[in-house]
């Protein structure tokens, strides 16, 4: 059976690792004798990455411009995006008429649609926190769910009752799995490769102190890192290298649009992430013939068995990660690595392999097909009636807002916690408090005054700044945060982390006594 399958991406620039392992999916289809046509959009620009057009022009895959938002967490969802392009996106689905819609993050366009015209539709989505259903949404999330890691399918499944799957990332393996190409680990100098943009969670301090360490007790190599390098982060690390005196052996090579020579130049993958669903970089590397040394990180441990067919730290930190890059270099001294090597190879041919990944999706397509599962009942008709009134009243103030585009991304969001603090208010008035004093204090200001105009702000929040501000105070936070009867709103970007990790050291609670006004970040 020749399947039509639709898929939905990211805008034209967002070329992320799900965006990557949506495409590589609707790959294996087409070469497996199904059409797919691919959705791109154009929801904040018209421009389109190159990787996008080489890779479906490869495949013969039609790719077509459509409006959508989508949104990596159910607090981000532009409600108006939703309303204002419905049509556009009903219309081409209509046209190609799909037996399957495949999508990734919540694209809830694309759910009320496959509603409309009863077909299935599965989105892929990996990292959560169960916190981020602690307000019950409107029901417009999809029903079948592709995952890359047990690990967080599992709680999708718990927090959205979907049928939840694991499909691992496929990668393609230059090697042709043949092991006597493999380059000898003996008596040469080893060379690391560190892959990812160089954020907080993806830890490379913490791998870059290992390695220091590991260098101090006679290791003979060199660590190259590859990926965005811009930020406060990066800066530390790379202010760390300085002082340090490693930029010899240590190099920060910045983004790499492929990295297909520089896995053939390396010998050891590094990964040392403390949040990620299943780095992407794990398949790349065991098809490039890789050895993977990598922290516990979420569906990790569900691949890589620690000494069979890789190597797995105890936790996140240094010294763990010290301890399996030398256990590493003893075993290659040894020659035990050859029996590493080889069941990491079958590992790849059987988790990450295009034929092995692509037996999995064809098994899944077909059960989504034959299921009976029913969606829910929510329309498009039923969110514009529901979403009428707030739409209404940011229309209405459109211009108060000196960062519209934040005030319409949180309209769903601030429809959805509305009912929470009329019930925190009913009996008692609380304070209430905002948190940051900077570019976009004035807009968090109107947010609440219009949305929610039973609540009275009695200052700002900041940790910098003092006096007044719009006639208002502003605090210091210490104090205020431990007073657990007020209500504060994170109104920052900037050091939003930072904020979030405080409140809930102070036993805040989320979305009960602290709410989030701007773009949820990760």
């Amino acid at each position: 059976m020749c399947l039509k399958i639709m898929y939905f991406l990211d805008d034209g620039l967002g070329f992320g690792g799900a965006a990557h392992t949506l495409l590589r999916q609707a790959v294996l289809m087409k070469n497996a004798g199904h059409k797919a046509l691919l959705s791109i959009s154009n929801y904040k620009t018209e421009e389109i990455a190159e990787e996008y057009l080489d890779i479906c022009i490869k495949s013969d895959i039609e790719i077509i411009r459509l409006p959508f938002q989508i949104s990596s967490q159910p607090e981000d969802i532009d409600v108006l995006s939703i309303i204002k392009n419905y049509t556009v996106v009903r219309d081409a689905v209509k046209n190609y008429i799909p037996d399957l819609i495949h999508s990734i993050q919540i694209n809830p366009i694309v759910e009320l649609v496959s509603r409309e015209f009863n077909v299935p539709h599965i989105m892929n989505i990996y990292q959560i926190q169960e916190c981020f259903f602690s307000i019950r949404y409107t029901d417009i999330f999809s029903r079948y769910h592709i995952c890359d890691s047990w690990y967080y399918a599992n709680i999708w499944k718990k927090v959205l009752h979907t049928d939840s799957t694991c499909i691992r990332t496929v990668a393609n393996n230059p090697l042709s799995n043949n092991l006597s190409q493999r380059k000898p680990l003996q008596n040469k100098i080893i060379r690391y490769c560190c892959v990812g943009g160089i954020y907080t969670r993806k830890n490379q301090l913490e791998v870059i102190k290992a390695f220091e360490i590991a260098i101090s007790e006679g290791l003979q190599g060199e660590l190259y890192f590859y990926g965005y390098d811009k930020g406060s982060y990066a800066d530390e690390c790379k202010k760390y290298l300085v002082e340090k005196n490693l930029s010899k052996c240590v190099r920060i090579m910045g983004f790499y649009s492929t990295m297909e020579e520089e896995y053939e130049k390396a010998d050891v993958l590094l990964c040392g992430s403390t949040c990620e669903s299943y780095p992407n970089v794990i398949s790349e590397a065991l098809a490039h013939g890789l050895i993977v040394i990598s922290t516990p990180v979420a569906g990790v441990p569900e691949v890589i068995r620690d000494g069979y067919n890789g190597y797995l730290c105890e936790d996140y930190s240094k010294t763990a990660i010290y301890r399996k890059i030398m256990q590493f270099d003893q075993e290659r001294k040894s020659g035990k690595i050859e029996e590493v090597l080889f069941n990491a190879n079958d590992t790849y041919r059987k988790v990450h392999s295009p034929e092995s990944v692509s037996a999995a999706l064809i098994k899944y397509y077909d059960h989504v097909l034959k299921d009976s599962r029913r969606t829910s009942e929510i329309t498009i008709e039923s969110i514009r009636e529901k979403f009428l009134n707030i739409v209404k009243l940011y229309d209405n103030n459109y211009g108060e807002f000196v960062y519209s585009e934040i005030a319409q991304l949180k309209l769903w969001y601030m429809y959805h916690i509305k009912d929470v603090l009329i019930k925190l208010t009913a009996k008692k008035e609380r304070k209430v408090y905002i948190w940051g004093a900077g570019r976009l204090a004035k807009t968090m200001k109107y947010m609440i005054e219009i949305f929610f105009p039973f609540l009275r702000i009695e200052g700002f929040i900041d940790n910098y700044k003092q006096g007044e501000l719009f006639d208002l105070p502003i605090f210091r936070p210490e104090g205020i945060v431990q007073e657990h009867d007020n209500i504060l709103f994170v109104g920052v970007t900037n050091r939003q982390e930072e904020i979030l990790q405080t409140l809930q050291e102070y036993s805040r609670i989320y979305n009960q006594d602290y709410f989030v006004l701007t773009p949820r970040l990760w």
